[in-house]
């Protein structure tokens, strides 16, 4: 059995849907390991946010154009306040890292923030995740904070990053 080689074709982003589940629980175990979802999550989240009006979130993958695999995927929660959004999930399959599907995934979510009115985007790092910190600061997101023992198995601290949406006046 061959595998078919990875696409450096851009990626076409779209909503996830319960078809892409098997996949996106794939690519989620393969990054976070223990600290990873399960698919009950990914399950409930989709029917939360399209249920929600106005709108409490979203959840989408990117997808290789050639094959119609799924490669990353990325959901976001709006905050009740509805100026802030938090980018509550990113992930890449390791077979497409470095290939610009991170970057489009990102890329998206701000559009889609920046659509809504929303003024301040947020996420969450592992402290000892240089590689995606260097990451989100290349794509203008700031170091704002940090939560002791955040994450577990290993106990880790979150490096809180944000990005502020709005043009400076």
């Amino acid at each position: 059995m061959t595998t078919a080689k990875p696409s450096r074709s851009c990626p076409r982003i779209r909503r996830m849907t319960v078809r892409d589940l098997k996949q996106v629980v794939a690519i989620e175990a393969a990054c976070f390991g223990s600290d990873a979802w399960p698919r009950q999550a990914f399950t409930e989240m989709l029917r939360a946010f399209g249920q929600a009006r106005p709108t409490r979130g979203g959840l989408w993958v990117a997808e290789d154009p050639g094959t119609g695999e799924v490669v990353g995927y990325a959901g976001i929660e709006v905050s009740a306040l509805r100026g802030e959004v938090d980018i509550i999930n990113i992930a890449v399959a390791e077979a497409h890292r470095r290939r610009g599907v991170g970057r489009a995934l990102l890329r998206w979510i701000v559009r889609v923030c920046r659509r809504s009115g929303a003024e301040l985007l947020w996420l969450r790092v592992r402290a000892s995740n240089r590689g995606a910190r260097r990451f989100y600061r290349r794509m203008g997101f700031q170091q704002r904070g940090r939560f002791t023992a955040y994450y577990h198995d290993p106990d880790e601290a979150a490096i809180l990053m944000g990005m502020d949406l709005l043009p400076p006046h």
